[in-house]
């Protein structure tokens, strides 16, 4: 079963309604936003980290970025960015480099932030960086569980290199 199957057999057993959505094929969730025609902040992007003694992916909007140290404040574990290889590891059927946005249909722990929540709708990547799901925001809590959520995530840094006399 494909990553995409396996995330519409599990809307489907919750009885969320969602929609396919078809983009050129992309290589970040900015690049994803841009060929779907979506604004990022629509898009929950989905970023694997390693703790301790275990892995989970913080779902939050691709204009953003996971602040560690807050969410090490609120969940109580602290955790560093995963490598890609840990990414194609825990999600075989995913492209190379992709995290579906569903990690919960795979049984992986997640945590998503609260700024989801302040969009009308979500656009969850299918694992393909050429398809996306697209939900209306009311089902997010259905579609994500029981899973923790709290406010994690800042504006992406601008990452403006600085020459230096």
């Amino acid at each position: 079963m494909n990553a995409l199957h396996r995330m519409e057999r599990f809307l489907d057993e919750h009885m969320i309604p969602f929609e396919v959505v078809v983009h050129p094929h992309s290589q970040s969730s900015a690049e994803t936003a841009r060929a779907a025609g979506v604004h990022p902040g629509r898009i929950a992007k989905g970023v694997l980290l390693d703790g301790e003694d275990c892995q989970m992916v913080a779902m939050i909007p691709a204009d953003q970025e996971v602040q560690l140290g807050k969410l090490r404040q609120d969940i109580g574990v602290e955790f560093r960015l995963a490598d890609e290889a840990g990414v194609s590891r825990l999600f075989a059927e995913c492209e190379p480099g992709a995290v579906p946005g569903l990690p919960n249909a795979w049984g992986v722990e997640m945590v998503w932030d609260d700024a989801l929540m302040a969009q009308p709708d979500v656009y969850l990547e299918a694992g393909d960086h050429k398809r996306l799901l697209h939900i209306e925001t009311r089902f997010l809590r259905e579609a994500f569980g029981d899973a923790p959520h709290c406010h994690f995530s800042q504006p992406r840094m601008q990452h403006i290199t600085q020459h230096h006399a």
